[in-house]
């Protein structure tokens, strides 16, 4: 088992590579479909054999046992969805545009609409496609969140090829409540809505299934706000 060691010198690397890429989603909104070719424009060298770096780890190796998806290029057909609100400290934050293949926002509006008929509450979309050089991207500020510890963050965010966001047959939506919930701080927190309570009732009913429930057999960490359309797996 070769497993990836991480240098200090990597940790730098990290962080002047998720710099670049926030300064580039300011000027670029719809950042999650863009390809490699396009984020290597803004890396160095030293940057972009890091990534490569980062590309190669085996998951298995850090206790991973989910599904690997081929690397489909980005599709050309995407709704985007702009301008969603959520609370926050007493004042609103604006979600960053999100796509989403046609198929699935359909039925995300018709799943939506049901909630608010039924216990007059909305969910919002805070994470839908992702690029595979968008997930990666993801990946390093997750790496960077959970203080450069590889086997808690490949347990809660996968690499590229591994993940449902960028798998539009399997489409992940994460969803995030009008009141902010879940936070990066406190993920699990989701759980304890009324929206996640009505979701584990209705979502089947409009494609959806809960990707990595409660001691799933894939090495992921509870995920209750992750949702993926289409067949349900086996757990």
């Amino acid at each position: 088992m070769v497993k990836f060691r991480l240098q200090k010198s990597d940790e730098a690397l990290t962080e002047s590579i998720l710099r670049k890429a926030g300064e580039h989603q300011q000027k670029h909104p719809l950042f999650a479909r863009l390809g490699f070719e396009k984020i290597y424009k803004f890396l160095s060298n030293e940057e972009k054999i890091f990534i490569k770096k980062i590309m190669g780890i085996d998951p298995q190796n850090y206790g991973f046992r989910g599904l690997r998806y081929d690397l489909v290029p980005v599709p050309q057909k995407l709704v985007v969805i702009r301008n969603q609100q959520y609370r926050q400290k007493g004042g609103l934050k604006t979600l960053p545009p999100q796509l989403v293949p046609k198929k699935v926002y359909s039925a995300f509006r018709k799943l939506n609409e049901a909630m608010e008929k039924d216990i007059s509450k909305k969910l919002l979309i805070e994470s839908a496609y992702r690029s595979p050089a968008y997930q990666l991207i993801t990946f390093l500020h997750y790496l960077k969140f959970h203080k450069w510890d590889l086997r808690r963050t490949v347990k809660r965010v996968a690499l590229p090829g591994y993940s449902e966001h960028g798998f539009p047959p399997k489409q992940a939506l994460d969803f995030i409540t009008i009141d902010g919930i879940p936070a990066d701080e406190k993920p699990l927190e989701f759980a304890k809505t009324k929206e996640y309570k009505w979701l584990l009732r209705n979502a089947k009913k409009f494609n959806f299934h809960l990707s990595y429930p409660r001691n799933n057999k894939w090495g992921i960490t509870f995920e209750p706000w992750h949702w993926a359309f289409g067949e349900r797996k086996s757990y």
